[in-house]
């Protein structure tokens, strides 16, 4: 007698249905959740009844119950969100300003508060001017949409962030193998000549990995096949640089990268985002980008609350410097105790399981021990490269990594997940 294996569903499974319209199609994703309430021991349903930080209560779908934890999933890096200096330069310019401008920035919403934060973050990146978004999603739609269209063609890293990938949509895409120099080049070989414009875009920092792109050989080949160099420096700010200029400043190479766009919504704990560059090419897209056009601009509190929170990384580099500290100190506990870290160069820290089933349920029995953090399961990474994505902040303790490595051990105990055990 043949067995018919059940169907095991991801997300990918409910797009783009064919032969479904969208209410059908809705009715069908209901498959997808049956699947995780029948997974309820390993899913992951959460509310959050607190800001994201190191510390955070959540309350669980399926126990229905608050928990207190230890959170690894914010990407507040510097614990901006929560400082008491970021918080009374969005009190006072609440008062002053209000809650939003309910307008775009051509049209009266840009104030001069907006213009200011925008020289700040041109000057942070050692570039002529700035354009500020509502979020990092938008700046890169808004950038990549403007500027290239069928005449072009993007190159790019296949881990950049997929909204990149949204962004270019109205253009030509070739994708290279993550840092694959070599065929980045034999692919610039190939288009040279072929399109009015050529652009190599990569992340500063790649968002699953935790590790850099090969950036100073990035700009040299963009040099001598004459393309252009775009950077998406979302976990980059705040984190690598002097006094946390950045990805391009930590490689020594701000001045061979074309357009830097990033979010307010990492390090300095807002939201929006923003693209940096000359003031030609700022102008353009300020008035002609459709993302910064038809869109409101930025809330005046939290246009306040990024500015202030640039001003204290950059003038209090021992934020940034604790940040290191407990960075350096899990990545050499994990290593010692033999847990696979992956090429991780930053704070972002996945350990690798390497399989979905064992990740997801290792990460809910950590949630039991009270320590939030993400199963990264397919699709969002492949099959064989499951893994627990891990984000330190400034703002965890030596405590808190002690016990994130004390249970992860005993829990190695039943499901020998450990890759290099010598003790």
């Amino acid at each position: 007698m043949t067995t018919i294996k059940k169907k095991h569903f991801t997300p990918r499974d409910f797009i783009n249905v064919p032969d479904k319209n969208i209410y059908e199609s809705a009715e069908y994703f209901q498959k997808f959740i049956d699947q995780m309430d029948q997974q309820s021991a390993n899913a992951f349903d959460i509310t959050s009844k607190t800001i994201t930080g190191s510390k955070m209560t959540i309350v669980d779908r399926y126990s229905k119950n608050p928990i207190n934890t230890t959170s690894y999933v914010t990407n507040n890096y510097l614990g901006m969100n929560k400082h008491p200096k970021v918080l009374e330069a969005a009190k006072k310019t609440l008062e002053e300003y209000g809650i939003g401008t309910c307008a775009s920035p051509i049209i009266g919403g840009r104030l001069d508060i907006h213009h200011l934060l925008e020289e700040k973050i041109a000057k942070l990146y050692d570039k002529e001017d700035a354009l500020i978004f509502s979020s990092g999603y938008s700046a890169n739609i808004g950038a990549f949409q403007f500027l290239l269209n069928k005449m072009d063609i993007a190159i790019v890293d296949m881990f950049v962030h997929a909204s990149i990938y949204d962004g270019l949509g109205c253009t030509n895409t070739k994708i290279f193998k993550h840092n694959d120099i070599e065929y980045l080049e034999k692919t610039l070989k190939l288009t040279v000549g072929k399109y009015r414009n050529i652009a190599i875009i990569i992340d500063g920092v790649y968002s699953q990995d935790g590790d850099l792109p090969k950036l100073v050989e990035i700009c040299d080949l963009a040099k001598k096949y004459g393309s252009f160099v775009f950077v998406d420096d979302a976990h980059g700010v705040g984190v690598f640089g002097e006094g946390g200029k950045g990805t391009t400043n930590h490689f020594g190479v701000s001045d061979k990268v074309d357009l830097v766009t990033g979010t307010f919504s990492k390090s300095m704990g807002t939201s929006g985002g923003y693209a940096v560059g000359s003031k030609p090419l700022i102008k353009y897209m300020k008035h002609l980008s459709r993302a910064s056009t038809f869109s409101a601009s930025v809330a005046p509190p939290v246009v306040a609350a990024a500015s202030k929170a640039i001003d204290l990384f950059t003038e209090e580099p021992q934020i940034i410097d604790k940040l290191w500290e407990n960075t350096h100190y899990i990545k050499k506990q994990l290593l010692n105790k033999g847990f696979d870290i992956g090429k991780s160069e930053s704070p972002i820290t996945p350990i690798m399981i390497r399989d979905d089933m064992k990740t997801k349920i290792i990460a809910r029995k950590l949630l039991d021990k009270g320590i939030y953090i993400i199963p990264a399961t397919y699709p969002a990474v492949k099959l064989k490269d499951s893994r627990l994505r891990m984000n330190i902040t400034s703002q965890h303790t030596k405590e808190d990594l002690d016990y994130f490595c004390e249970a992860l051990l005993d829990i190695d105990k039943k499901y020998n997940f450990r890759t290099n055990i010598s003790d």
